[in-house]
């Protein structure tokens, strides 16, 4: 065990355990394969046949794990377009090798078929969100999910390429590892497992294994320490060897690890107790099917979101029940103090009448209340009044606290009864029109200004050209290629303040290269109107979408890069917003925190984060930054 704390719980596949699966896939070779089908809820699964005693499944199940897996399993009755493919591409054919590059997570299976030309490829991608390719002849026919990066493109008609390979630790020699832990500047687990790529679990048992306290600075004794960690790599490898074994983690009845090694980093920990059985695989699919997310039906998919609408609409209920009871309780305690100080108030009223011209109110301090009086009548009538308003205003709290009762029986009734007779959604309601501002990026700062920012090129020009007006500001992160940004004037007498710029600028980083390139913070400037011309001086040249900017630049400096994402109200409408943290809780309410992530990743933040909103993703889409997402709650 770590001392001092537990394991680093296993999320995925290691590159030593898929180099088990690996060989146990081997085993394999030479039989053809039978049929292709899909796992629930995500995956493909591969039956072989061969001679007699050798018939199993490989079941891949991209980002996760892979295993092998006797024959018999239950099976998927539809067919993905993936595993339609893989059936009409190489049905029959005999697995003729199984891949596994050294210390990567990726699975690579060559299929012959004696009628083809040339074999078909079948890759998988276990790291990140995963990702299955079936190619022809160095060519995608078929993929899970397009993807595309500078360096490679996942799409049919695309060359096959592998995952850029990165360095294999359990190759290294001594002296490539003591160059890594001398280069480091943090503790000994941290480098191994992102320096030398074995990840945390790995990483760990290395450590346990060598005697080696992981907290521990990685440089110090590179020289002393790289021996030992080499010494144990190569002791890990042997241990797995041709017939790996599996070692199942359990904590009660709980599976809490597997591995093809027996586990030391375990060792201590109360409670925990180690299973050998006959294959990696046996245990593989023990744990890591535990760690996939049950798939919610149509129905429970519904119900969720009218629950979390119905959550949504207790809350702002409650908030204007709580409104409306404090201004009747002010109402009341008003009108109680004019009859205090009745004199006091008499007097009041009497000297309004004589300002020219009489003012509609005048505000009086009744002793410690500050309390305002309608003119025109006795104090008498000034605390009629104000019983009157408050009585108006009780009117509406009882309706106010009526549509609440009747919200939380709703909600109520929505847990207790069964699911089949569980009420509908009621009808969605009718589509707002879109304001102006919708057709650019938008945030409403803290104290109410309009922040507005290019979606590309053309938007960038509209926006400066017809929208950038005097008394407002520019802004733009100090990156080349990033959105104008424009800090609209709140409405007269109010001017933009520094707290409005401070959140534009973060707003500006946010929507510039600083996202994708997963900087922790990033510096932009602001200009005024006059400042931002489209003229260009002799010898330069202004793109489209681009705007020059002359004199000072007012930096804002180390600007983080951290947006929030939730319902604002604002001038009636509620609208979904990705705003600053800040901004956002000013007028509404943050439900997810982002952070720049792993961009291959992003697909199923946006379908995560879609679901929890109860908004389309496409929708979504158009309001986050381009890059990856780490999505965190508040």
């Amino acid at each position: 065990m770590v001392p001092g704390n537990e394991p680093s719980p296993k999320d995925h596949i290691t590159s030593l355990d898929l180099f088990a699966v690996a060989r146990e896939a081997r085993r394999l070779e030479g039989a053809r394969l039978d049929k292709a089908f899909d796992l629930e809820p995500r995956g493909l699964g591969l039956a072989f046949r061969g001679r007699p005693g050798v018939r199993a499944e490989l079941w891949i199940v991209p980002g996760l794990y892979a295993a092998v897996v006797p024959t018999g399993q239950e099976h998927a009755e539809g067919l993905s377009p993936l595993a339609r493919d893989v059936r009409r591409l190489a049905s029959g054919a005999a697995l003729a090798s199984v891949v596994a590059p050294a210390g990567e997570r990726y699975l690579e299976l060559e299929l012959r078929r004696a009628v083809d030309p040339g074999p078909t490829t079948l890759g998988a991608e276990l790291f990140g969100t995963g990702n299955l390719l079936l190619a022809r002849e160095g060519r995608l026919v078929a993929v899970e999910r397009a993807r595309r990066w500078a360096h490679r493109d996942v799409r049919p008609g695309a060359s096959y390429l592998r995952p850029p390979a990165r360095a294999d630790a359990f190759a290294a020699s001594v002296a490539e590892i003591e160059a890594q832990l001398a280069r480091s500047r943090t503790d000994l687990v941290s480098t191994l497992a992102a320096r030398l790529g074995l990840g945390g679990p790995v990483a760990e048992e290395v450590l346990a294994r060598a005697g080696l306290e992981p907290a521990a600075s990685a440089s110090p004794k590179a020289h002393e320490v790289a021996p030992r960690v080499q010494e144990v790599l190569v002791e890990l490898l042997r241990e797995v060897g041709d017939r790996p074994h599996g070692f199942l983690v359990l904590r009660g009845d709980q599976a809490v690890d597997a591995s093809p090694y027996a586990p030391r980093r375990w060792d201590g920990l109360d409670g925990a107790t180690v299973e050998e059985r006959a294959t990696f695989s046996e245990v593989a699919v023990v744990y890591f099917s535990s760690l996939q997310p049950r798939v919610a039906s149509a129905e429970e998919s519904a119900r969720a979101v009218e629950r979390s609408g119905l959550e949504r609409l207790v809350e702002r209920q409650r908030a204007a029940r709580d409104e409306l009871a404090g201004a009747v309780e002010a109402r009341r305690l008003d009108a109680e103090a004019v009859y205090a100080h009745y004199a006091h108030a008499e007097a009041a009223l009497a000297e309004a009448t004589l300002a020219r011209p009489v003012p509609r109110v005048v505000r009086v301090e009744l002793g410690d209340r500050p309390v305002e009086l309608a003119t025109g009548g006795s104090a008498r009538q000034a605390a009629q009044r104000l019983y009157e308003e408050g009585k108006r205003l009780g009117e509406k709290l009882a309706g106010a606290t009526a549509a609440l009762e009747a919200t939380e029986r709703r909600l109520a009734e929505l847990d207790r009864a069964p699911a089949s007779v569980r009420p509908r959604p009621g009808p969605a309601p009718r589509a707002r029109a879109p304001r102006w501002f919708e057709k650019f990026r938008w945030f409403v700062s803290s104290e109410g200004a309009l922040v507005l920012g290019g979606r590309d090129a053309p938007s960038n020009d509209l926006l400066v050209r017809r929208h950038l007006k005097d008394g407002d500001l520019y802004l733009h992160a100090d990156l080349h290629g990033a959105a104008s940004v424009v800090l609209k004037r709140p409405a007269p007498p109010a001017a933009v303040s520094e707290l409005s710029v401070r959140e534009a600028a973060q707003w500006a980083v946010a929507f510039s290269k600083a996202w994708r390139a997963g900087l922790a913070s990033a510096t932009a400037f602001w200009a005024t109107p006059d400042q931002v011309s489209k003229s260009a001086g002799a010898g330069e040249f202004v793109p489209r979408g681009a705007w020059i900017v002359r004199g000072t630049k007012h930096f804002v400096q180390d600007v983080p890069l951290e947006l929030g994402v939730g319902p604002i109200r604002y001038e009636g409408d509620d609208l979904l917003s990705v705003a600053p943290p800040a901004a956002l809780r000013a007028r509404g309410e943050v439900r997810f925190l982002l952070l720049p992530g792993d961009e291959r990743e992003r697909a199923d933040r946006e379908v995560e984060l879609a679901r929890e909103l109860g908004v389309p993703r496409s929708r979504l889409q158009g309001l986050l930054p381009a890059g990856g997402l780490t999505v965190r709650r508040p």
